[in-house]
C-alpha cells in the first residue's frame, strides 16, 4: 500500500521514515485518504465560493432596495414640496374639462357651498365656448409658476381672522391657516387659431393641512 507525505503530499516508499522530498516525518496515508482530503478541499472551496456569492447577491439586493427607498423619499419630497400647486391644478382641470367637482377641490371644504352656488357645469362649458370663439377649437389651458414669495405670519393671521368671521365652521373646527405663498403665475390659453398669455398674482394657503385657493383667479 502506498503512503504519502502528510506535509507535501509526495509519494513515499513503505520503508521511508522521512519524506525524501521535504524531510518531514513519515505518516501513512492511503490513496483513499488523499482522495478524501482532496474531496474535502474541493467541497470547502465550493462552500466558501457559494458563501461569497450569497453575500455579494445580498449586497446587490440591499443596494437596489436602498436606491429604491431613496427614490421614493425624493419623489415624496418633490410632491410635498410642490403641494401648493395642487389647487391651481384642480382649478385648471375643472375649467378645461368643465368638471365642477375638480374645480371645487381647489378651495377649502367650508367654501364648497359658495363655489357651487357661483360655478356650475353650464358656467364652465360656457367659459370654454367663449375661449373657442376667441382662440379656435382644441383649447388647451396651461400655467407656469414664475416666482413665489412666502406669506408672512402676520398676514396669515389676518386671513385666519377674516375666515373665522365669515365662516363659522373655521372657528368651530379650529382650522389653522398655517402657510401660504404669493405666486407669480403665467396662464396661457391656446387654441387652433390663436393663443394668449397673461401673468397674474395668485395666493395659495395651507388650511387644515390642505393647500387651497380662497378666490377664483386666472380666468
Amino acid at each position: 500500500m502506498s503512503k504519502f507525505c502528510q506535509n507535501c503530499g509526495s509519494e513515499m516508499q513503505d520503508t521511508d521514515v522521512k519524506c525524501p522530498n521535504c524531510g518531514a516525518d513519515a505518516v501513512e496515508k492511503t490513496v483513499e485518504d488523499v482522495k478524501t482530503e482532496t474531496t474535502n478541499t474541493v467541497n470547502n472551496a465550493t462552500s466558501s465560493t457559494s458563501n461569497k456569492m450569497s453575500a455579494k447577491t445580498y449586497g446587490i439586493i440591499g443596494g437596489i432596495a436602498a436606491a429604491i427607498l431613496a427614490l421614493v423619499i425624493i419623489i415624496i419630497a418633490i410632491l410635498c414640496g410642490g403641494g401648493y400647486k395642487k389647487p391651481i391644478d384642480n382649478m385648471m382641470k375643472g375649467v378645461q374639462k368643465a368638471n365642477v367637482k375638480a374645480y371645487v377641490k381647489a378651495f377649502p371644504d367650508f367654501m364648497k357651498e359658495d363655489i357651487e352656488d357661483s360655478v356650475d357645469k353650464e358656467y364652465l362649458e360656457d367659459l370654454m365656448d367663449d375661449f373657442e370663439d376667441e382662440y379656435g377649437k382644441n383649447i388647451k389651458l396651461s400655467y407656469k409658476v414664475l416666482d413665489k414669495e412666502k406669506i408672512k405670519k402676520d398676514d396669515l393671521k389676518k386671513v385666519q381672522e377674516k375666515l373665522e368671521d365669515k365662516y363659522e365652521d373655521v372657528k368651530k373646527s379650529k382650522l389653522k391657516v398655517s402657510d401660504g405663498y404669493k405666486l407669480s403665475v403665467k396662464f396661457t390659453i391656446k387654441g387652433k387659431d390663436d393663443k394668449e398669455s397673461d401673468t397674474t398674482t395668485v395666493s395659495v394657503y395651507k388650511i387644515g393641512g390642505k393647500w387651497c385657493l380662497l378666490s377664483a383667479t386666472g380666468f
